[in-house]
Order: structure tokens, then sequence, then C-alpha cells
């Protein structure tokens, strides 16, 4: 097994050299929600009876129009059996950009969906807390009754009607009558 966080920076470092990072951020992308599309294709990138120079000439018939050090880096996760660490890799490169470039991925989780104006708002209060471009991501959960519950780096912020109900539950449960 590959190291996927090493193979990401080394490949970002790479294009990053040559201004490209976000060009292969976006084939990154594209290239691996096709492959976890069709899973038959990553088994067979994978699998030891196909010989290693046939699977790259496989792939390289489909992403030919790819940026040629992605290419190269697809190759070499076929050569040694790891074509399905790809979503690691490239969660791991998101990870990198994202660091290198201030961004902050959040995920707000709300019982309806957020209306423009509040997504702006959020947005920005997020991005003066931490200085960082902010791309927010709405989620619905109906279970949440109102309110909001905001991840972000390993954070998490609840301030959802369910989190208070939940606070107010505890603190009656301890009242002594």
């Amino acid at each position: 097994m590959i190291d996927a966080v090493g193979y990401a920076q080394a490949l970002y470092d790479l294009a990053a050299e040559r201004g490209t990072e976000d060009r292969v951020r976006k084939e990154l992308q594209i290239i691996c929600q096709a492959v976890q599309a069709q899973p038959e294709y990553m088994n067979l990138m994978d699998s030891p009876a196909v010989g290693r120079q046939e699977k790259c000439e496989l792939l390289l018939q489909v992403i030919a129009g790819v940026e040629e050090m992605l290419r190269n880096f697809l190759c070499i996760l076929c050569e040694k059996r790891s074509f399905h660490c790809l979503p690691a890799c490239t969660a791991a490169y998101e990870k990198i950009y994202d660091t290198a470039h201030g961004i902050l991925r959040a995920t707000a989780f709300t019982a309806t969906p957020m209306v423009k104006r509040q997504h702006q708002a959020l947005s920005k209060k997020l991005s003066q807390m931490t200085g960082k471009t902010v791309e927010l991501e709405n989620v619905v959960d109906p279970t949440l009754i109102g309110g909001i519950r905001l991840r972000y780096e390993g954070v998490q912020l609840d301030d959802s009607i369910q989190s208070r109900l939940e606070i107010l539950r505890r603190s009656l449960a301890q009242t002594i009558v």
C-alpha cells in the first residue's frame, strides 16, 4: 500500500512548480469520480492478471487529454497495483491544495435549505473568523428541527434546536425538586 498523502504531496509540488495545480486538481476530481462510478475499472487497474504495460496503455487511452504529470502519476499507481488508492490520493491532494490556497471547506447542516443571503452571511462570518476563503456546503438534515450544526477542520459547532433541547433535558434532569 502506498502513502497517499506523500504521493499527493509529490503531485502537488510538481503541479505547483509548473503552475498547473488548479488544472491537476480539477482533472484528478473528474477522473476519481469516473473511476468510483465504475468499480470494475478500478479492479482491472489493480489486477495482477493484466500486465503493467497493458494497464498503462488502457489508462492512457481513456485520459489522453489530461496533464502529463497526472497521466504519469496514474500510471505509477497502476504499476504499483495501488489504483484503489486514487480516492485517498485525491482527498489528500485537495487538502494540500486548500491549505496552500487558504481555502476552508465547511458544511452547514440545517433543517431546511439555506437561502442565498444566509449562505453568504455564514460564509462571510466564517471567513472573518478564520481568515480563509470559505467554500460552504449546505446539507439538509430534517432531524435538526431548526437551527444549524456547522463542521469545518475537525470543529463542530452545534446551535440546533435539537442540541438546545438536549442541554435543557440534561439541566432539568439534574435539578433537585
